[in-house]
């Protein structure tokens, strides 16, 4: 332990060390505790509600993309970040910004010992009780995640009455139990048991109920299940911190958005007309802006058969190459076996996931992988009788098949984040005519692309018969086809434990 002073250098040695009385760090030089405040241009007595309105004005003010300084904007964001979280500005408010880069500061000089001694005023001391934390669903719509919302919610908690204070149960001396002597015969038995008085606790008080008002700020972007904490605010506890409340954001459905990650989708329906000649269409989003959604010019839209919310493809598609190798890549991995869904599952899910497998060459029993990509697999891809190679389908096809149309940063703002947004996706569903006349149709072949079926064979040859399309409901021509089933007239024998029938081989 030592007295009169630190040694030289222990300061720096722990710059995570409580500070001293009066806002002042283990230095001596008084801890400024308004920079922050100046930065947004609030009074230190400003509500939670008035910093945040000010950060809104001088973000937007000064974002990068609005041509502001990017030195400055970090500025505002980083006093945001401090004043905006109660826990963080009541530090902030003591110790200064360097209060936060320690973790908080402590309240005296005996802070110094507590640090020696393992028992660090930055976080909770280990022997330290914590109250139950008091949990609510929290309902938010679309559009409150969109632009950020605040409500004030009541709820009640219990608090002990400081009239009553807290005492030392006197049936147990605080020690929470009781040792009880049972007699059987010539044995003696001590059961420990909780005190019925204080229930464990050791304690005797009273609690009363009491109103608390929080105003519950949804941020921009909130993802569901985000979880908003005010600390030490549920029930308290004698021996120890209150717990806190969390209220855990519920996003609820939208009748038009639908929504993943920090996307939008949006379903709607055109004409063959409108897809092929070009639309414009109108659209509220969720702050109330109308949006005018045009498509570009010369574009076609074409259906999407890629579904965003249903589940993603484990499986990878696989080319066969018959009488092909690659024998300039270099070898990954070698299996003895040629069963194609092994290789397949070893390079999808097994042991060689994530490892780059672009292709794998199978012959003579054995497998061998290799790790490329696409365009190199088809680059070193050479003649060779009896291989058969297997290559990765080709990543940018894939892509290709989800491409969709999307008004770029019209999703939701990010999360921390709330000046980047997300893309808002048009689901589009094309209404095709039923019918059409045939001199329009015979105009319509001069300006669109030549058909991709071009028949060889004629309507007036013996051999052909014609064919025309219908309208027929799949699900009914199946049960059409189950009705018309013939029974079985085996089917009773297998009722009432009648035997298996068996077909025998032919010796």
């Amino acid at each position: 332990m030592f007295f009169g002073g630190l040694p030289p250098g222990f300061e720096d040695a722990m710059p995570g060390m409580g500070g001293m009385p009066g806002g002042r760090r283990g230095s001596g030089k008084k801890a400024d505790t308004q920079k922050f405040y100046d930065i947004l241009g609030v009074a230190k007595t400003a509500s939670p509600d008035e910093i945040r309105k000010s950060y809104r004005k001088l973000a937007v003010k000064n974002h990068p993309d609005k041509g502001g300084d990017p030195e400055k904007f970090k500025e505002i964001q980083k006093a945001f970040d401090c004043l905006g979280d109660e826990k963080k500005r009541d530090i902030y408010d003591r110790y200064g910004e360097e209060g936060l880069e320690g973790g908080g500061g402590g309240d005296g000089p005996g802070d110094i010992f507590d640090v020696l001694s393992g028992r660090g005023r930055g976080k909770r001391s280990q022997g330290v009780k914590k109250g139950e934390n008091m949990v609510h669903p929290l309902k938010v719509t679309l559009e409150q995640i969109y632009k950020g919302s605040a409500r004030t919610l009541r709820l009640t908690r219990k608090v002990i009455d400081q009239d009553k204070g807290v005492e030392t149960c006197s049936s147990c001396g605080g020690r929470g139990a009781k040792i009880q002597t049972i007699r059987m015969g010539p044995m003696i038995q001590q059961v420990q048991k909780v005190c019925e008085q204080c229930g464990g606790t050791g304690t005797i008080y009273r609690q009363q109920k009491v109103q608390e008002t929080l105003e519950v700020h949804i941020p921009k972007g909130a993802p569901d299940g985000h979880k908003l904490t005010f600390s030490e605010k549920a029930d308290e506890i004698p021996d120890g911190e209150a717990g806190d409340v969390v209220f855990v954001c519920q996003e609820q459905p939208h009748s038009e958005f639908k929504r993943k990650g920090d996307d939008l989708y949006i379903e709607r329906t055109i004409s063959l007309t409108e897809a092929l000649c070009g639309f414009a269409m109108e659209l509220e989003h969720l702050d109330g802006r109308k949006l005018l959604i045009k498509s570009g010019p010369g574009d076609c839209i074409s259906p999407v058969a890629y579904n965003p919310f249903g589940e993603e493809q484990e499986t990878s598609s696989w080319t066969l190459h018959t009488d092909c190798d690659v024998p300039s890549l270099e070898n990954a991995a070698v299996a003895e076996t040629e069963d194609i869904n092994v290789c397949k599952k070893a390079c999808e899910k097994g042991q060689l996931k994530g490892k780059g497998i672009g292709c794998f060459v199978q012959k003579n029993g054995k497998t061998v992988f290799k790790q490329c990509s696409y365009s190199e697999a088809m680059a070193a891809k050479q003649p060779s009788k009896g291989s058969k190679l297997y290559i990765i389908g080709d990543p940018n096809e894939a892509k290709s098949e989800r491409m969709m149309k999307a008004c770029e940063g019209e999703g939701l703002p990010r999360l921390k984040s709330p000046f980047e947004h997300g893309n808002l996706f048009i689901i589009m569903k094309i209404e095709f005519p039923t019918s059409i006349d045939a001199t329009a149709a015979k105009a319509l072949l001069k300006v669109l692309p030549s058909p991709k079926h071009v028949p060889t064979i004629t309507e007036d040859q013996d051999d052909v018969d014609v064919c025309v399309l219908k309208d027929v409901d799949p699900v009914l021509s199946y049960q059409e086809h189950l009705a018309a089933m013939p029974e079985d007239p085996y089917d009773d024998e297998d009722e009432g434990g009648g035997g298996q029938r068996v077909q025998c081989a032919q010796q």
